[in-house]
């Protein structure tokens, strides 16, 4: 079996400034927009209450299809607590979602 042949770039021409543009205009509407994450580091927060308030707490997310850690976040966030944006996601693993 022949080996392949690589084409030399040593003699071709550099792409014009124009061409460069079209390229990265044409590319830039195929990818996804890049979304920078800061690190972070998260704690574990853990509340007791009262049954009949965590079952309530269970039913209204459902109700709003969003999760109870949401739904803390954003009455937290509604009372002038600062909240990261993130916590305010849905991040449950899409796996356990699938298989629920």
């Amino acid at each position: 079996m022949a080996a392949k042949q690589l084409k030399s770039v040593r003699n071709a021409a550099a792409p014009t400034r124009a061409a460069s543009r079209q390229i990265v205009s044409e590319v830039s509407h195929a990818l996804p927009p890049v979304v920078a994450r800061r690190a972070r580091r998260t704690v574990l927060v853990n509340v007791k209450m009262a049954e009949e308030s965590a079952i309530a707490l269970a039913k209204q997310a459902a109700r709003e299809g969003i999760t109870q850690k949401q739904l803390i976040c954003r009455a937290l966030a509604a009372a002038g607590v600062p909240i990261d944006p993130l916590d305010l996601e849905d991040r449950t693993p899409r796996r356990r979602v699938e298989a629920a």
